[in-house]
C-alpha cells in the first residue's frame, strides 16, 4: 500500500489460533530455558517458587485481560491500541513505547545468547558479528510475511517444549539422571527472607511477554476465537513448563551453580549424563532463543507501527508492503534498536530493562480493561 494512499492502513487477515499460540508461546519459552534462574541467584529455591507464583498469578490476570481487549478491539498495537480507545492519548503513547522497548530488549537478549551459544560449539568465533546475523535474519524473516515467520516460530516452539517434556517424564521415571532432594535443603533460602523478595525481580522472565500473543489480532481470520484459544493455551502452557522446569533445574544442579548458570535447563541436561537429554535440551535452548526473538520482532514492529499510523510517529513506518502484506519499514527499524540493546552484551540488564517496560504495561492493560468494561458494558 502507498504511503500516499486516503485507504485506512490494515494489515491482512490470514493467522489462526496456533498462530496465536506460537507467537505468545514462542515469546516467553525461552524464560524456561534461561534467565529466570537469577531468581535462585537471589532467593534461593523456595525464592524462585515465591517468584514463579506470584508472576504466575499476575501473568494469568493479564493473559485474561489481554484475551478480552485483544478480542474485542482486533487491533495490532495490543496494550497500545487498548490504553488509546479507553484511557487516553497519553497514556497510550506511554504504554506503545514500552511494549516496544519491552520486546526490543527481549530480542537483544535472546541474539545475545545464541551467540555464547554458538561460541560454545565454535570458540574461535566472535560473539557480536553472530548476534547481529541472528537479529538481521529474523527481521528478514518478518520483512517477508508474518505466515511464514509464525509458521517457523510454531516449529521452533513446539520443538522446544517437547524437550522440556521428554526431559522432566525421563528424569521422574528415573532415566534422565538422579534427581537430588538435598540441593533442595541447602539451596532454599541462602540469603534470609529479603532473599525471597530481592527475586521477585526475575520472577516475570518465567511469563515476560505473553500478552504479546493478542497483538495478532488484527491479523487473525477469526480474532474472537483466535486469540483467546491462543492466549489461554500458551498461558496453560508457560504455568506448566515453569514448574516443570523449576522441579529439574532445582534437583539436578547445586543452586548456588544453578544461580549463576547461562542456560540453566542444559546444565540440568548435562548434569544427566545422558547423550540423548543433552542433545535435545541443546537444540532446545537455541530454537527457543531463536523463536522468542522471531516473535519479538513481529510484537515490536507491530506496536511502532500502530503508533505511526495514528500520527504519534512520522506516518512513514505506518507503510504496508505491497506483495508481503507487512509493517515493513516498522519491521526494519527493530534492527537498529535491538543491535543497540545488544552491543553492552550484559545479559541481565537487558533482561531487567525489558522486564521493567513490560511493568508499565502490566499496570496499565487491566485498567484499560476496567475502563472498556464501564465503556461498553454490554460488551
Amino acid at each position: 500500500m502507498s504511503e500516499n494512499s486516503n485507504e485506512p492502513i490494515e494489515l491482512v487477515k490470514t493467522l489462526r489460533p496456533y498462530h496465536v499460540w506460537a507467537l505468545g508461546v514462542g515469546i516467553v519459552l525461552v524464560g524456561e530455558y534461561m534467565g529466570w534462574n537469577f531468581t535462585v541467584a537471589k532467593g534461593g529455591i523456595l525464592g524462585s517458587l515465591f517468584a514463579l507464583l506470584v508472576a504466575g498469578t499476575m501473568y494469568v490476570m493479564v493473559a485474561l485481560c489481554a484475551s478480552e481487549l485483544g478480542s474485542s478491539t482486533k487491533l495490532a498495537g495490543g496494550p497500545y491500541d487498548w490504553a488509546r480507545l479507553f484511557v487516553g492519548p497519553g497514556a497510550a503513547a506511554i504504554v506503545g513505547l514500552a511494549v516496544y522497548m519491552e520486546y526490543i530488549a527481549l530480542e537483544a537478549a535472546d541474539a545475545i545468547v545464541v551467540a555464547w551459544i554458538a561460541q560454545s560449539i565454535f570458540p574461535e568465533i566472535q560473539t557480536f558479528p553472530v548476534t547481529l546475523l541472528v537479529i538481521a535474519a529474523l527481521t528478514f524473516m518478518n520483512y517477508r510475511g508474518v505466515v511464514a515467520a509464525l509458521n517457523l516460530n510454531f516449529a521452533l516452539t513446539f520443538t522446544a517444549l517437547i524437550a522440556i517434556i521428554t526431559f522432566f517424564f525421563m528424569t521422574i521415571s528415573g532415566l534422565g539422571g538422579t534427581w537430588h532432594p538435598e540441593y533442595l535443603i541447602s539451596g532454599a533460602m541462602p540469603n534470609g527472607f529479603i532473599g525471597i523478595f530481592a527475586a521477585l525481580q526475575f520472577g516475570p522472565w518465567f511469563y515476560l511477554g505473553i500478552e504479546g500473543a493478542a497483538m495478532c489480532a488484527e491479523e487473525c481470520k477469526h480474532p474472537t476465537r483466535a486469540v483467546p484459544l491462543g492466549q489461554q493455551a500458551g498461558m496453560i502452557t508457560l504455568l506448566l513448563g515453569s514448574g516443570m522446569t523449576l522441579y529439574l533445574c532445582s534437583g539436578l544442579i547445586p543452586a548456588a551453580e544453578l544461580g549463576s548458570s547461562v542456560y540453566p535447563l542444559f546444565e540440568a541436561a548435562t548434569a544427566t549424563g545422558s547423550k540423548f537429554l543433552i542433545a535435545a535440551l541443546g537444540i532446545g535452548t537455541l530454537f527457543t532463543c531463536l523463536a522468542s526473538a522471531n516473535g519479538t520482532v513481529c510484537d515490536a514492529s507491530r506496536s511502532w507501527f500502530a503508533l505511526s499510523r495514528d500520527k504519534f510517529l512520522t506516518n512513514w513506518f505506518a507503510d504496508v508492503h505491497p506483495r508481503y502484506s507487512t509493517p515493513y519499514r516498522a519491521v526494519i527499524f527493530t534492527m537498529p534498536i535491538a543491535i543497540a540493546f545488544a552491543f553492552s552484551g550484559f545479559l541481565d540488564q537487558v533482561i531487567t530493562f525489558s522486564i521493567t517496560s513490560g511493568l508499565v504495561c502490566y499496570v496499565m492493560i487491566p485498567f484499560s480493561l476496567i475502563r472498556f468494561r464501564k465503556m461498553f458494558p454490554e460488551h
